[in-house]
């Protein structure tokens, strides 16, 4: 059984290990994260997980998807589109899944913030569709 979890983190500086502990836990083998408040277009080893992340303004956004030890060889490629949206594609056995770890602009954000999240997703999901 594949298990797939998403939290909004509020901040993820000092608390990977302690999320790290949670997902062994509760089993969750690839966790979306969002507003981890880190910046780059990274990837990191956190304990038993690899977290690929991608921020842009220290302290605001960002956003990560962690997959643990027995999938992250499975990962095929890894999309960073901005610090709101993030993607990865594995290949398991005959199965090919893609994730997609999305921070939503909040409501009383500008215009053109939610145009910009929205055109991403989309052409995120066009890339998967091909």
């Amino acid at each position: 059984m594949l298990r797939i979890g998403s939290w909004n983190i509020g901040t993820l500086t000092g608390k990977s290990i302690e999320l790290v502990k949670i997902l062994q836990k509760r089993k969750v083998n690839i966790a979306c994260v969002q507003d981890t408040r880190w910046v780059g277009s990274k990837a990191r080893d956190a304990d038993e997980y690899k977290l690929w992340y991608s921020g842009v303004l220290k302290g605001k956004n960002c956003v990560g998807i962690l997959v643990d030890r027995e999938l992250r060889e499975s990962v095929v490629e890894v999309r960073r589109v901005n610090d709101r949206l993030i993607s990865i594609k594995l290949v398991v056995g005959k199965c090919t899944l893609n994730i997609v770890s999305a921070y939503t602009p909040q409501t009383g954000l500008e215009e053109e913030v939610k145009r910009h999240f929205w055109e991403g997703l989309d052409k995120i999901v066009h890339n998967i569709a091909r």
